[in-house]
């Protein structure tokens, strides 16, 4: 019985539709949910993944290391994105039609509070969004788990002032 011997595009494409959640979920929490800024994410991230692939050698697991380029290039594009003349903060018109207006209101102010985190802190946050496990988060950020339950909670601690500061 012949198998056929995978290319490494081949290889690298399974591994993208493997991740494509991951690499979607990410996108989401990076862009104001448009349809074509999650695109242009999207493709970004699996550029940095293709140019990385052939130093990837499995030291990590496959979506360590995905959540890892993904996260880094959604911080980049998000930065990129803020510097646009035509870009204003997170909008309401994301998920306009699974939630009310309230809830987009709130949803969006917490975007823009997490966005004002430094990127280590926002990286934590999208993982946690995503309910990525202590174990997966410490590998990507390169830290022990004990440390990620102290930072989520300092972090939690800091959102809440954050949001009750810009209320008064």
């Amino acid at each position: 019985m012949m198998h056929k011997i995978q290319t490494t595009e081949e290889a690298f494409m399974s591994m993208a539709k493997r991740n494509e959640a991951l690499i979607y979920r990410v996108c989401l929490s990076f862009t104001r949910q448009r349809h074509d800024e999650v695109q242009d994410l999207k493709q970004e991230i699996l550029c940095n993944l293709w140019r990385g692939y052939g130093g990837f050698r499995q030291g990590s697991s496959e979506a360590t290391w995905i959540y890892k380029v993904a996260l880094n290039t959604g911080l980049q594009y998000y930065r990129k994105l803020q510097k646009s003349p035509f870009t204003t903060q997170l909008t309401t018109e994301m998920a306009e039609t699974f939630v009310d207006e309230d809830d987009q209101k709130e949803l969006a102010r917490m975007y823009e509070l997490i966005h004002q985190l430094d990127e280590d802190e926002q990286k934590l946050v999208f993982m946690y969004l995503d309910d990525a496990s202590g174990k997966e988060m410490a590998q990507v950020l390169g830290i022990s788990e004990a440390n990620i339950r102290t930072r989520l909670h300092r972090i939690k601690e800091k959102l809440k002032k954050m949001a009750h500061d810009g209320k008064e």
